[in-house]
């Protein structure tokens, strides 16, 4: 259960990007159809599903004792998002079909899949979360998810499991 979690924050990561691709949809036909409508709510879900996750894991998810030894921001990882947010107005002349839409998220949801955590999340990034890569005592290397700036490993106590490579402070 916890790889769907892991996998649907790194699909959700990807959401902005329809949002422009609808943008880009509705500026190239000059109104709104069907597919910007579409567009438009699939990005607004992907955008609140994190959140939900989030709060579903900080409510649901059991507090582990935790003693890190070395930790590093992966914040540079939002600039690969971020040129996936803007590929759509570079590719503006490609016909946007849903076909194609559903194959790139089939894509990115196997890869999610099969990825042990996600470096980053820029819209959990928009609502204050960081992202840290952590090594444990006994040498795992995770991601953690939190709210606050982590300075020193020695600041990290407790956290919650989100998948075999994701914690959540």
């Amino acid at each position: 259960m916890r790889n769907w979690l892991k996998t649907v924050l790194f699909v959700s990561s990807y959401s902005p990007a329809l949002l422009v691709l609808g943008g880009v949809r509705w500026y190239s036909i000059g109104e709104i159809d069907a597919l910007v409508v579409q567009l438009v709510i699939i990005s607004i879900l992907g955008v609140v599903l994190p959140l939900l996750i989030l709060a579903l894991l900080r409510a649901e998810a059991e507090s582990i004792n935790f003693k890190a030894k070395k930790v590093e921001s992966t914040d540079y990882f939002l600039l690969v998002f971020v040129a996936s947010y803007l590929a759509p107005i570079a590719m503006k002349v490609a016909e946007v079909n849903f076909e194609m839409i559903f194959l790139f998220v089939c894509v990115v949801f196997v890869l999610g899949w099969l990825v042990s955590n996600i470096p980053c999340h820029p819209v959990l990034y928009l609502f204050k979360f960081r992202f840290y890569k952590i090594e444990s005592d006994d040498g795992m290397v995770y991601t953690l998810i939190t709210r606050r700036q982590i300075r020193s490993p020695k600041n990290i106590k407790s956290v919650k499991k989100i998948s075999s490579g994701m914690l959540m402070e």
